[in-house]
């Protein structure tokens, strides 16, 4: 009986750490797989959110399209039916014959400024000196005054 007992006990015991064993790479495995899971629905979120992008950049590629094929067939020598396309037509024109002439514009605005600028230095320098010279004047004329008033 004591042999079947041992039989047994050593039996329990492999049979124990296999179980353990099994156990332990099952919980690896459950743990993997949990993190595989959470993989997997990101993934799959983010697959969803990059078809509705290419989606929605497919719908606005066939605007632009419409809008490009619009744009080449329109030809400026054609009558349009839109005013307001005809008056932005002649506001463009007037713009483009106008802008040479604003730029000289600029620059001789730019020449008169500075001409004004050294015309200005001129007369402070100008008035500093009249302003000088009346001063000595006006205390020549006091000098001459006090001296007349002392002779009378």
């Amino acid at each position: 009986m004591k042999s079947n007992t041992s039989f047994n006990s050593e039996n329990y015991n492999s049979l124990l750490q296999a179980f353990l064993e099994t156990h332990e790479g099952a919980n690896k495995l459950a743990l993997s797989n949990n993190r595989l899971k959470g993989l997997n629905n990101w993934l799959e979120g983010r697959f969803k959110g990059l078809e509705d992008e290419l989606l929605k950049m497919e719908t606005d590629f066939d605007h632009l399209k419409r809008i490009y094929k619009a744009s080449s067939d329109f030809d400026s020598n054609k009558p349009t039916n839109c005013e307001n396309c005809v008056v932005l037509q002649k506001k463009v024109n007037y713009l483009i014959t106008i802008a040479p002439k604003l730029s000289m514009g600029t620059a001789n605005l730019n020449a008169i400024l500075d001409l004004r600028t050294v015309f200005l230095k001129k007369l402070a320098l100008d008035i500093n000196v009249v302003f000088k010279e009346s001063k000595r004047n006006l205390a020549v004329s006091l000098k001459l005054m006090s001296n007349n008033f002392h002779l009378s």
